[in-house]
């Protein structure tokens, strides 16, 4: 019986470590949505013309012109890009950040479940252990 709980605690122990490192990659997502929505919004105050420094990833930047404050190019998926207009791309960052946030609630209420689980566990092995 012991070593069955034991194996279970260890299960319940990975499950948590997943989820936890998940949270952690949702966190940096959410991070950088809002680094966009806050982009997108600077775009109100920006001037065709005006100079600026735009991302190539990694933290590498180029200076660029800007050509149109009115329109964002986005990913929609795979290699394909879509022309929004700024309020619907602010939109798109929104329900990403909607769905993010829903996601991450529900994985830390898997979590606080584990953890409920992996204490009646060791409760469990610690009076079997008394008696």
């Amino acid at each position: 019986m012991a070593q069955q709980q034991y194996q279970q605690l260890q299960q319940l122990q990975q499950q948590s470590q997943q989820i936890e490192e998940y949270l952690q990659q949702l966190e940096q997502t959410r991070t950088q949505l809002n680094e966009s929505k806050q982009a997108v919004r600077d775009l109100e105050h920006i001037e065709e013309g005006q100079e600026i420094l735009a991302s190539v990833g990694a933290g590498a930047f180029v200076k660029a012109e800007v050509k149109d404050t009115e329109k964002i190019v986005s990913n929609v998926g795979g290699d394909v890009f879509e022309e929004r207009s700024n309020q619907d791309a602010a939109n798109v960052l929104e329900k990403q950040l909607t769905i993010l946030q829903d996601t991450q609630e529900e994985l830390r209420d898997q979590m606080q479940q584990i953890q409920q689980q992996m204490q009646q566990i060791q409760q469990q092995m610690q009076e079997e252990q008394q008696q």
